[in-house]
């Protein structure tokens, strides 16, 4: 199956929503962000990623041992939040221990940068300040979160670590998963990495299901 299969759903998703993509540890989730870059430059769709704690400089390079074509990823525009190792063109910072409750500087600089057509937007490595943070301090970062839900420049795609969240913070996925529009997940199994569709927006592909080989989604 070619990798443009996923459009249908990564397509389907609609201006304004949260989407989490939920993913299992040995899932290789770097494959789907990879995916999703290469579907949107495809159809000309503006990215812009949220890099929590160098989320995106270690699924680059995990990218890059794959033996990976990645000249689309080291230019998509980024902001760091945290972290220090620069991949992209980083267009702001915020430090996490100063701003990852009210998100107002954020939103300055995602103000200052996104573009006037809908732009799809990677976070990654929200699940490391799931870990760092008190139990307080996660339920106000996801309602922080829940304040873009409707925000029609974008759409959110947040990249969790299953894994982890439901060893740490079990009850707390739940309300993320609440929160979110559209909950999607990813996993590999008998030689296939399949994306599929739990919950959904639009109704349309609710329930759908892609099933993709290291091949299809590598080839250009």
């Amino acid at each position: 199956m070619a990798a443009h299969a996923v459009d249908s759903i990564l397509f389907g998703l609609r201006p304004g929503e949260t989407v989490l993509i939920e993913y299992s540890a040995v899932s290789s989730p770097e494959l789907l962000l990879y995916l999703v870059c290469r579907r949107c430059r495809a159809r000309g769709t503006p990215l812009l990623i949220d890099d929590i704690s160098d989320a995106f400089a270690e699924s680059v390079i995990r990218l890059d041992l794959m033996g990976l074509e990645l000249e689309g990823l080291r230019n998509v525009p980024v902001i760091k939040i945290g972290g220090s190792r620069d991949i992209g063109s980083v267009f702001g910072r915020v430090e996490v221990d100063k701003y990852f409750l009210d998100f107002r500087y954020y939103n300055e600089i995602y103000k200052k940068i996104v573009p006037e057509e809908v732009v799809f937007n990677p976070v990654l490595g929200i699940h490391k300040l799931f870990i760092a943070l008190d139990r307080h301090e996660v339920i106000q970062l996801i309602r922080n979160i829940s304040t873009f839900v409707g925000k029609k420049s974008r759409v959110a795609l947040y990249f969790l670590n299953l894994d982890i969240m439901e060893r740490y913070s079990p009850e707390l996925l739940s309300f993320f998963e609440e929160t979110a529009s559209t909950v999607l997940r990813w996993d590999f199994e008998g030689g296939k990495y399949r994306l599929r569709v739990v919950k959904a927006a639009n109704s349309s592909i609710m329930g759908s299901t892609v099933s993709l080989g290291f091949r299809d989604i590598s080839r250009p």
